[in-house]
């Protein structure tokens, strides 16, 4: 199921809170209206009653009254008089179609008649006539409904300012959070196109008050990985130099002692011994060339480079590995390509993927660089016949050493992480594919690099 997450936004918390705020406030400003807009009119009508009825007490005749003349409503909206005789029979009203009862009690009462709710609800208030007027008792009345539907419709006119203003009220909360949140969204962006090992931090300009102590603790947190980082860095590079010229030394002691071998068990554990050290010579070289691209104080010199000129540099580089391994390593560029770039650390990009391509396939096969178009871009493609990698594992072979697990040939699991660091500071991309047999299988690496 997913998650409901609507909550979780400020925006959608403080613009639901003005929404429940405003309905709170219509609906208590309503009630508050029309309970004290009713007892005012309460209050009103029943003087009116008591007047009117202390008017017609005064005369000591009996009057004739006009009726009112319909429509329905009119009489609804008006005082009904009736006026009784002194022996309590109805002697003249000014709506005779109503048929309201002599109230037993004088004063004000409630009176239903008919069964209609509140148009059959009527407020009532009885006197008797002075003495010695032929009026025995006089009794006013007025309809209680019509006079709630007066209350409905002031309750209503009264709240159509607050109901304008919500809509208003809503927008302005929006603007205000839409401008709060742009920040937070710029400082994420800010985060979110950091480079992993060069972090820098996210500055608290213009974010609320609230946010900073998040801010701080994220930038102090950056300021222990940087150091962290820089210690490890550091501890790399002076590696790398402690263990450069002793390898070296027994490299060229290597070499002065290969003619004094005699064939046989010994030139075979010779070998092996000699195989070693070239292992730990590129180890070293790797773990140098790893501290360079992480040390951003090293300026290199950028020139203007022919891509297709690197790339047959490589492959030149790199022909001694592939004639020993017997392996047809193959150049088309069906395109031209200028870059402004370091020569040097071009080289180590280009030398790292076509040598890992002669590395790890078999003995014999073909590896293909390929530079040409694809779409809008511009790509090098280094095509092998190996083994491949898991699915799986492509997104992780850029890891520091890293090795797939079905690669059986020696390495340091450093070139990819120093082919991703170059690329990236050179604003390319680099991708990994498996090559498919139509049957599905497995049958080399691809590395695309695109350019920029």
């Amino acid at each position: 199921m997913k998650q409901f997450t609507f909550m979780r936004s400020l925006r959608n918390k403080l613009l639901l809170s003005l929404v429940v705020l405003h309905l709170a406030m219509i609906g208590g400003v309503a009630w508050y209206f029309f309970h004290c807009y009713g007892d005012m009119m309460g209050t009103m009508k029943d003087d009116q009653l008591e007047k009117i009825a202390d008017v017609w007490s005064s005369s000591q005749s009996m009057p004739a009254l006009m009726p009112l003349d319909p429509p329905q409503d009119k009489p609804k909206s008006a005082f009904i008089v009736q006026l009784w005789d002194t022996h309590n029979h109805l002697s003249a009203s000014s709506w005779p179609a109503l048929h309201a009862p002599l109230q037993p009690k004088r004063g004000w009462s409630d009176l239903r008649i008919g069964d209609c709710g509140d148009d059959c609800q009527w407020r009532v208030y009885t006197r008797p006539g002075e003495s010695g007027s032929a009026i025995g008792t006089i009794q006013v009345l007025h309809n209680i409904g019509y006079m709630k539907d007066l209350m409905v419709k002031r309750v209503l006119s009264a709240l159509i300012p607050l109901i304008l203003i919500m809509p208003l009220s809503l927008l302005l909360i929006w603007l205000i959070v839409r401008a709060i949140t742009r920040n937070l969204l710029i400082a994420s962006r800010q985060i979110a196109a950091q480079e992993s090992l060069h972090p820098h931090t996210v500055s608290s300009d213009r974010l609320p008050d609230e946010v900073l102590p998040l801010v701080a603790a994220y930038n102090a947190l950056l300021d222990k990985l940087r150091a962290a980082w820089s210690s490890q860095r550091q501890f790399l590079e002076d590696a790398a130099h402690e263990l450069r010229t002793p390898v070296t030394a027994v490299t060229l002691q290597l070499e002065n002692l290969r003619q004094h071998i005699q064939p046989g068990e010994a030139r075979r554990q010779f070998d092996q011994l000699e195989a070693g050290v070239t292992r730990t010579r590129h180890l070293v070289t790797q773990l140098l060339n790893v501290s360079r691209q992480e040390d951003r104080s090293v300026v290199v010199s950028l020139e203007t480079l022919e891509l297709d000129d690197v790339l047959k540099e490589s492959i030149e580089q790199l022909m001694v590995v592939a004639d020993k391994r017997g392996i047809d390593i193959g150049y088309s560029g069906s395109t031209h390509y200028r870059l402004q770039a370091s020569r040097s650390e071009l080289r180590t990009l280009f030398d790292n993927v076509i040598g890992n391509a002669m590395l790890h396939t078999p003995e014999g096969s073909m590896v293909d660089v390929l530079l040409h178009r694809v779409g809008n871009h511009t790509v090098v493609d280094i095509v092998d016949n190996g083994c491949g990698m898991p699915e799986s594992f492509l997104e992780r072979a850029f890891d520091r050493f890293t090795r797939s697990p079905d690669v059986q040939a020696q390495g340091s699991g450093l070139g990819l992480s120093i082919v991703r660091s170059v690329a990236q500071k050179h604003n390319m991309q680099v991708a990994l594919s498996n090559c498919l047999t139509p049957q599905g299988k497995r049958c080399g690496l691809q590395v695309r690099v695109t350019l920029p």
